[in-house]
C-alpha cells in the first residue's frame, strides 16, 4: 500500500482531490453570482430609463398646463386625431375610453388630415436622452365631471344615467394624456416588445375664455435667434406673446428664404436638416386669428456641432496630473463629462480641467463629452497608459581603498521597463564610468576622498528617478583629507549663526604643500586658504553640496565632497 509523503513540518498539505473539488466550489459560487450582478446592471439602466421618462411627460404636461383650453386642438384635425386614438396601444384603453374625439369642440374641418405639426401633435415625437430614443405620444380629448350623489367624481365620457339634466352641474374638462415609450429588454409593454412605457395624465378646463380677453394684446413675436446645427436633424418652435390663437407664421415678403434642408409650419416650427453652416437673417410674421400682425428679425444660425479635444498624456502613478479639455463649436458655455478616467483623476464640469494623482496602474479608454448652451453633445475618447512610478532600488554607501575597484550596480524598477542609466560627481579617474544599460558602476578611482555621486534612471516616457550615494577612498600612502573626518564630514548650521570648519590633510606627512580650494559653501561663508579655516555668518537657508580638492605634486590627488545643511 503506498502511503502519502509528510513534510517535515508536520502539515500532510493537500491532495489532488481536495484541490479539484476546492477549484469546483469557487467556479460554482462566481457562476451563482454572474446572475445577481446582470440583473443589477439591469436594474441601474432600467431605473435611469424610466426617471428620464418621468422628466420628459413631466415636462411636456407643463406645456399642456401653460396653454388655455381653446387653445389645445389648434391644428389637430377630427380625422388625425381619432387615427391617433385608433392606434394607441392597449395600455391607454383606459383612459381613451372616458374622452371625446369630438363633443361640442370647436376642431378643424372634417376633411382636413393636420395635426402632426400642431402645438400638441397628433404624430409621434422623438427625443434622444443621454443616448436612449425616446418616443412621445400626446393624446387630447373632451370628458365631463357630474357634481351629483351619484356620480363617481371621475372625469367621463360620453355621458351617462348619472349626468345632471342642469348643465350648471357639469364641469367640462379636456384630459390630455402623455405616453413615454422607450426601448428596455427588461420590460415588456402592450404590444409584446422590448419596451417600456410611462403615463400620466392632466386635466385642462373647456370654459369659454372670459370676456375680458376680449382686450388681449396683439402678438409679439419673442424669439429673437434659432441654432440648427450641420448635418444634424433638429426642429425649434417660434414662440409669442399675446394674441388670439391659434397664432399662424409666416416669412415676411422681404425676408430671406430658409436655408435649404429647413421647412416652417404655419404653427410656427421650423424643422429639417440643413448641411451649411452659417447665419440667415430671417424676417419672420406672426398673425393672429383676428388679423393682428408682429414682424420681426430673427437671426438663425446654422453652427458645427460641438467637440470636445484632450492633450494626449503619459500618467504615472502618484505624480499630479492636469489636462484641460477644450470645447469648440455649438454654442457656449460648455458642460464636461468624463468616463473611465484612470482612478484618482476627476474632470471640473464648467472649466473640462482634468486634475488629480493616478492611484493604480493599467490602460484606460476615457471618453470624454461635451454638452454646449442647448444640450448638444459632442463626444471624443482617448486612450492613456497609467504606468508605475519608477523607483531606483537603494544604492548601498561603499568604502574602498585608493586603486580598488568600484563594485556598485543601479537597478531601477516601476516606470514603462525600459531604463536608461546616468551618473554625475563619479570618483576622480578615467576608468571610472556607469555602463547607460545595465547601471553597473566599475573602474578604479585615482584619487582619494570622500565623493558624492548622484545616480540617475530614466524610463522610456522620460520619467526619472534618482539617489545619492557615498564612495569613500582611503589611503595610507597617498595626499587625502584628515579633518573633517571623511566618515563624518557632513555639517549643520542655524542660519544667522556664526560657524566654522577647519580642513586639514596629511600633506605634511608626505613632504607635500597641497594647495586646497574650497567650492559650494553656503552663502556668508568663505575659505582662507592660509588658516585653512572655512568660517562666516551663513545668510541663506538650504542644502549646499561643498567640495574641497587638495592637490599636491606628482599628481597627488584628494577631493572631500560634503553636505552642509542651513536651517
Amino acid at each position: 500500500m503506498r502511503e502519502r509523503s509528510v513534510r517535515d513540518d508536520g502539515d500532510e498539505g493537500y491532495s489532488l482531490v481536495e484541490i479539484i473539488v476546492a477549484l469546483a466550489i469557487v467556479s460554482i459560487t462566481l457562476l451563482a453570482s454572474t446572475p445577481f450582478f446582470v440583473a443589477s446592471l439591469n436594474n441601474v439602466n432600467s431605473q435611469r430609463g424610466r426617471q428620464a421618462a418621468i422628466q420628459l411627460a413631466n415636462t411636456a404636461i407643463e406645456q399642456v398646463r401653460g396653454l388655455q383650453g381653446s387653445a389645445l386642438l389648434s391644428g389637430r384635425s377630427k380625422s388625425a386625431t381619432q387615427t391617433q386614438f385608433d392606434a394607441a396601444p392597449t395600455s391607454l384603453a383606459s383612459y381613451l375610453a372616458t374622452m371625446a374625439v369630438e363633443a361640442d369642440l370647436t376642431i378643424t374641418d372634417a376633411t382636413s388630415t393636420e395635426g402632426a405639426d400642431a402645438p400638441i401633435p397628433t404624430a409621434s415625437q422623438k427625443l434622444t436622452v443621454e443616448g436612449t430614443t425616446f418616443t412621445q405620444n400626446i393624446y387630447v380629448g373632451a370628458c365631463e365631471i357630474y357634481l351629483v350623489k351619484t356620480s363617481s367624481g371621475e372625469c367621463v365620457y360620453p355621458q351617462g344615467s348619472d349626468a345632471p339634466t342642469d348643465s350648471t352641474k357639469i364641469l367640462k374638462f379636456f384630459r390630455v394624456v402623455v405616453l413615454e415609450t422607450w426601448p428596455d429588454r427588461a420590460c415588456t409593454s402592450s404590444s409584446g416588445a422590448s419596451m417600456c412605457e410611462y403615463i400620466t395624465s392632466t386635466l385642462v378646463a373647456r370654459a369659454a375664455e372670459p370676456i375680458f380677453d376680449f382686450h388681449r394684446a396683439s402678438p409679439t413675436v419673442l424669439t429673437t435667434t434659432i441654432y440648427f446645427y450641420k448635418d444634424v436633424e433638429g426642429s425649434f418652435q417660434l414662440e409669442a406673446r399675446g394674441g388670439y390663437l391659434p397664432n399662424v407664421w409666416t416669412l415676411a415678403a422681404a425676408s430671406p428664404k430658409l436655408p435649404d434642408g429647413l421647412s416652417m409650419s404655419k404653427y410656427g416650427v421650423i424643422a429639417g436638416t440643413v448641411t451649411t453652416a452659417g447665419t440667415t437673417n430671417l424676417s419672420v410674421t406672426v398673425t393672429d386669428n383676428q388679423g393682428r400682425t408682429d414682424t420681426e428679425p430673427i437671426a438663425l444660425k446654422v453652427v458645427l456641432p460641438p467637440t470636445v479635444t484632450v492633450p494626449a498624456a503619459t500618467m504615472r502613478v502618484g505624480e499630479a496630473v492636469s489636462l484641460q479639455a477644450v470645447g469648440a463649436n455649438g454654442v457656449p458655455a460648455y458642460t464636461y463629462t468624463a468616463t473611465g478616467l484612470p482612478p484618482g483623476l476627476t474632470i471640473a464640469k464648467k472649466t473640462g480641467l482634468i486634475t488629480g494623482t493616478p492611484t493604480t496602474a493599467g490602460t484606460y479608454v476615457v471618453t470624454y463629452t461635451i454638452a454646449d448652451a442647448n444640450a448638444v453633445t459632442g463626444t471624443a475618447t482617448y486612450t492613456y497608459s497609467t504606468y508605475p512610478a519608477l523607483v531606483l532600488g537603494t544604492l548601498a554607501d561603499q568604502t574602498i581603498k585608493l586603486g580598488d575597484q568600484i563594485d556598485l550596480t543601479a537597478v531601477g524598477s516601476g516606470g514603462d521597463g525600459t531604463y536608461t542609466y546616468s551618473a554625475t560627481n563619479l570618483p576622480t579617474g578615467p576608468s571610472v564610468k556607469i555602463n547607460a544599460k545595465s547601471g553597473a558602476i566599475s573602474g578604479k578611482p585615482t584619487a582619494s576622498g570622500r565623493f558624492l555621486p548622484t545616480i540617475t534612471v530614466t524610463d522610456g516616457t522620460g520619467a526619472t528617478a534618482s539617489q545619492r550615494v557615498s564612495i569613500i577612498v582611503t589611503t595610507t600612502t597617498s595626499l587625502v583629507f584628515t579633518a573633517p573626518a571623511l566618515t563624518a564630514a557632513d555639517q549643520s548650521t542655524v542660519k544667522g549663526a556664526a560657524a566654522s570648519l577647519t580642513l586639514t590633510t596629511n600633506g605634511a606627512l608626505l613632504g607635500l604643500s597641497p594647495v586646497v580650494t574650497v567650492t559650494g559653501l553656503p552663502t556668508g561663508m568663505s575659505y582662507n586658504a592660509l588658516t585653512g579655516i572655512i568660517s562666516g555668518t551663513p545668510t541663506t537657508a538650504g542644502s549646499y553640496t561643498v567640495t574641497a580638492t587638495a592637490t599636491g605634486l606628482s599628481s597627488n590627488l584628494s577631493v572631500l565632497t560634503f553636505i552642509w545643511k542651513v536651517t
